[in-house]
């Protein structure tokens, strides 16, 4: 019972210490979120450029833009999960560590929601005024976009192990990405837009069933292909 206790408490102090090193890296290498911050709100501010500031247009719009340019904005990230953990050796040190390397991956997954999809989420309300999105439409919009670009990163967070090394990995974890992420799309669109006024809705729980499936599911895939390259790397 003892030696249990000591692990658990040696695996969360290998947590906090992961978290606590990602967050201290990630706010160093903040320019990186400030680029996809900055796309995000040029995909955006290229459809009233191109359509014009007609609010008949842009309003019926204004969701579905939202959500693309919140998808793609963090498919530029997804690269660098854990391309520098890897160059530097440090996925071997967390192999060799108490920290699970499926723990490892949903650590690298929040903080990088965190750093990177959080301020998309704080800027939002501005950019959905900017395309003429009722105050009243906000709220839903803004629950459904968290859900979804959690999703999202948990699905870049399997993109980003599968491609590990791999040459061309930017055009292949975006092939690997944006199948898979069609449900979120379409489940986010709609929950973000509820016909009844209300909140949670049935797409919005769908979009929920879809992000604890990959919250199962995402960290254990990328551990075994974070060992897997690992192995073959030291092999």
């Amino acid at each position: 019972m003892t030696g249990r206790k000591m692990n658990t408490g040696n695996i969360k102090s290998s947590l906090g210490a992961q978290i606590r090193r990602d967050i201290a890296l990630g706010w160093r290498g903040r320019g990186q979120a400030l680029v996809m911050l900055g796309f995000f709100l040029i995909i955006i501010t290229l459809f009233p450029l191109a359509a014009g500031p007609d609010e008949a247009q842009l309003r019926p719009i204004a969701i579905p833009v939202i959500w693309i340019a919140a998808m793609l904005a963090s498919l530029a990230g997804f690269t660098r999960i854990f391309a520098d953990d890897v160059a530097c050796g440090w996925v071997d040190q967390v192999a060799l560590s108490p920290l699970p390397l499926a723990l490892y991956a949903l650590a690298r997954a929040a903080v990088h929601w965190a750093l990177t999809a959080l301020p998309m989420l704080v800027v939002t309300p501005l950019m959905g005024l900017m395309l003429y999105l009722e105050p009243v439409g906000m709220p839903p919009l803004l629950l459904a976009l968290a859900l979804g670009t959690m999703a999202m990163t948990l699905l870049g967070l399997i993109g980003a192990a599968l491609t590990e090394g791999a040459r061309g990995g930017t055009g292949l974890l975006a092939v690997l990405v944006l199948p898979l992420a069609v449900p979120v799309l379409i489940f986010g669109v709609l929950a973000s837009a509820p016909a009844d006024g209300g909140i949670v809705t049935p797409h919005l729980m769908l979009l929920g069933a879809v992000l604890l499936v990959l919250l199962a599911l995402a960290p254990l895939v990328a551990a075994m292909a974070l060992a897997e390259a690992e192995a073959e790397t030291g092999a």
